[in-house]
C-alpha cells in the first residue's frame, strides 16, 4: 500500500501589488492554518519519506512551518526536494512526478497549487471515505490536504481512478 498526501499551500498574502505570483508569502491566516495543519499531521503521525514542494515562496513557507512540527528536531529530518515543475503544475506533470518517486518510499507528499492539485486529486480518486470526494471536488481551498491510498507496490503503477481518497481536511475543520 502506498500513500500520497496532496497539500495545497496555505493562504498567501496579496498585500504587495508589485510582487509577482511566485514571490507571494504566506498571510497571517496562512500561518495560522499551518499551525493547525501541523498539529493535525503530527496527531496522525504523518511521516512522508519524501516531500516534493513547489519552489514558490508560499509553498516553501508552508513546508517550513510544517517541517518544524513534524521533524521536531529529529536527527533525520524529512527529505524535501524543491521541484520547479511543481509550480502551477497540471495533473499530467503531477502524475509524472508521482510515478518517478523512489520505490522504497511508501508515503509521498506533494505541496503545490490549484487548479492542478485539485484536478489531480480528483483524477486519482476512484473511491472515497464518506463525502471526502464531494468536498474535494466542490472546493480545494488553501491548506487543503488529501490523503490517497493505492493498493500497488510501486509509484510507477499509480493510475487515474486507482486510488482511495481516505481523507480530505481543510484548515477550517481544524482547531488552532
Amino acid at each position: 500500500m502506498l500513500r500520497l498526501w496532496l497539500l495545497r499551500h496555505a493562504k498567501s498574502a496579496w498585500d504587495d501589488p508589485g510582487l509577482d505570483d511566485f514571490a507571494r508569502p504566506l498571510s497571517p491566516r496562512g500561518k495560522k492554518a499551518c499551525r493547525a495543519l501541523a498539529r493535525h499531521m503530527a496527531e496522525r503521525n504523518l511521516q512522508p519519506c519524501l516531500v516534493l514542494c513547489s519552489p514558490a515562496t508560499r509553498t516553501r513557507q508552508t513546508w517550513e512551518r510544517l517541517d518544524k512540527r513534524l521533524s521536531g528536531g529529529a536527527p533525520d529530518p524529512i527529505p524535501v526536494r524543491f521541484e520547479p515543475s511543481l509550480y502551477l503544475a497540471n495533473p499530467t506533470t503531477l502524475l509524472a512526478l508521482t510515478r518517478a518517486a523512489p520505490t522504497d518510499c511508501r508515503e509521498l507528499m506533494l505541496i503545490g497549487h490549484n487548479p492542478g492539485l485539485e484536478e489531480f486529486a480528483a483524477r486519482l480518486s476512484g473511491s472515497a471515505a464518506g463525502d471526502a470526494l464531494d468536498r474535494l471536488t466542490e472546493k480545494y481551498p488553501t491548506g487543503g490536504l488529501a490523503e490517497i491510498a493505492f493498493p500497488v507496490k510501486a509509484w510507477a503503477q499509480v493510475a487515474p481512478k486507482a486510488g482511495f481518497l481516505a481523507s480530505f481536511v481543510v484548515p477550517a475543520q481544524l482547531k488552532d
